[in-house]
């Protein structure tokens, strides 16, 4: 795990070249390669497990699959190692787990934002096919996005706030977790229908935008409840509202924005694992019982339920293969009529 800046761009890009490595393999290589990395698949695991996930130290993604992983580490008795990379808008992070060998031993903590990015990412030859690159494992929690502003912002709801802005238009700025991401998308479908101007200014990670949303560098936040609600209730911030289509049974104090009249408005952050195409099955399912199996523990769902949100464990991973392909439409869809490229 990288604990600066430096040791973030350093991480960076000793993955990078690990992309170029295995890009460079010969075809009698690469075959003998994926070979060996699908031998014995009932002996798995037998050494520790790496994690890709794409965002910041102390993001939801990361709270969420270090708590799990934990969890599934101590069943083991195997360590996971996480490592968080920030750069490219998730392209970094999905390469690398798209080329590693698929035996099991380097998953993707994929979020709404990664598939997101994906669906709305304009394609070149030599981009990632984001539905036949993994196999899926299962979700893992649930969240709603929650609107947060500067507690200086004159606004106490979400009408308040779509008045204040359409009395000053382009003033406000909203920050998100880089272009792409789910944040920045779902701001601007929330924009296109109250019929407001706002300023997009992207982030490389959940600490740098919400330390500029207490400070008042930005106006108006859509964080991960897990990130963001300690922030509210600790006054730094104030939380106006929940992204999802209805309340929160975890934040029932907050109305929904289609409570404020943005009717049919749902945006909600979800959370899961992925692994390479062709991780053997015998692996795929072993993973996902044991994760299941933590999911369900209850101290594992009253952990997540304290920062406002539900564990929502797949039926099965071919169930997460479908959730994830729905997702994907509907963002490719919103992309297509507000003509955000990425």
């Amino acid at each position: 795990m990288a604990k600066s800046d430096n040791g973030r761009t350093s991480t960076t890009r000793r993955a990078s070249l690990g992309v170029i490595a295995a890009a460079a393999l010969s075809p009698l290589t690469a075959a003998a390669f994926a070979q060996t990395a699908q031998r014995d698949p009932n002996d798995y695991p037998n050494r520790p497990i790496r994690i890709i996930l794409a965002g910041s130290t102390g993001g939801s993604t990361d709270v969420v699959t270090r708590l799990v992983t934990q969890k599934i580490s101590e069943l083991w008795g195997q360590s996971f190692v996480v490592e968080n990379m920030t750069g490219g808008t998730g392209v970094i992070a999905s390469e690398i787990v798209a080329r590693a060998a698929p035996n099991g031993y380097t998953l993707y903590a994929v979020s709404s934002s990664t598939t997101v990015g994906a669906a709305v990412e304009e394609k070149t030859p030599r981009s990632i096919n984001f539905r036949t690159a993994y196999t899926p494992i299962t979700l893992m929690v649930v969240q709603p996005y929650v609107v947060v502003v500067n507690a200086a912002l004159p606004v106490t709801s979400v009408k308040e706030l779509i008045a204040y802005a359409k009395s000053k238009p382009g003033q406000l700025n909203y920050g998100s977790l880089g272009v792409g991401s789910a944040t920045h998308m779902g701001t601007e479908l929330f924009k296109s229908m109250a019929g407001i101007d706002m300023v997009h200014v992207p982030y490389k990670g959940t600490n740098q935008v919400e330390t500029d949303l207490v400070a008042g560098h930005i106006q108006v936040l859509f964080g991960g409840a897990l990130s963001s609600m300690p922030m509210a209730k600790a006054g730094k911030t104030r939380a106006l509202a929940v992204t999802s289509l209805k309340r929160s049974k975890l934040i029932p104090n907050l109305p929904s924005i289609a409570e404020a009249g943005l009717l049919g408005f749902d945006l909600t952050a979800w959370f899961g694992l992925l692994a390479p195409a062709g991780t053997p099955q015998p692996v795929i399912q072993k993973i996902y019982s044991d994760a299941v199996r933590v999911l369900n523990t209850p101290e594992v769902r009253d952990q997540l339920a304290a920062g406002g949100s539900e564990t929502a464990p797949s039926e099965s991973p071919g169930a997460f293969g479908a959730f994830i392909n729905a997702e994907m439409e509907k963002w490719e869809k919103f992309a297509k009529a507000s003509g955000i490229k990425i």
